[in-house]
C-alpha cells in the first residue's frame, strides 16, 4: 500500500470528542496517519508485499476507514470517481499499445524513500516499445 503521502488533508475538531480513548479539545488540529493505516498488519496481510490481488473485488464498504487513497467526506477528494476511471484505461492502454521491460535483472525496488509525497527509494526504470499494431495508430497522435 503506497500512499502518494503519509498524511490526509488536516481536520479540525468542531466540538469535545473522543477519538481512540483519547480525549480532543474542540478546536484540536488532526492529522490522519494514512500510511500507518495502510501499513499495520492488524488490517492488512503483509502490508509491505505489493499484492494487488488483495483489491481484485474491491467493496468500498468492506474496507470501512482502511483504504482511503482520496480520503473522504469533505475533506475527500473531488476527484475520486474520475481519478478511479482513468487510471484502469490508462494502464489497460499502456499495457496494450506497448511492449514493456525492466532495464536490468534485479527486482523492482519497493522501498519508499524521503519526501513530500513520499517517493520510491529507486525510481521504476523500463523500457517501452510500440507494439508493431500500434504503430499506426500511435503515429497519428
Amino acid at each position: 500500500m503506497y500512499p502518494t503521502g503519509p498524511l490526509l488533508a488536516p481536520h479540525e475538531s468542531v466540538e469535545d470528542c473522543t477519538v481512540g480513548g483519547f480525549h480532543v479539545p474542540r478546536g484540536t488540529m488532526l492529522f490522519v496517519n494514512i500510511w500507518a493505516i495502510q501499513h499495520n498488519p492488524k488490517l492488512w496481510a503483509q502490508p509491505d508485499q505489493f499484492k494487488p490481488e488483495r483489491f481484485h473485488n474491491l467493496q468500498e464498504e468492506r474496507y470501512g476507514f482502511v483504504w482511503l487513497p482520496f480520503g473522504a467526506g469533505r475533506r475527500g477528494c473531488p476527484g475520486e470517481g474520475l481519478a478511479t476511471r482513468i487510471v484502469g484505461l490508462t494502464l489497460g492502454s499502456l499495457i496494450q499499445c506497448f511492449e514493456w521491460e525492466r532495464i536490468g535483472e534485479e527486482m523492482v525496488d519497493m522501498r519508499e524513500g524521503t519526501g513530500l509525497t513520499m517517493p520510491r527509494a529507486q525510481p521504476l526504470l523500463a523500457k517501452c516499445r510500440p507494439r508493431p499494431k500500434m504503430l499506426a495508430l500511435l503515429s497519428q497522435l
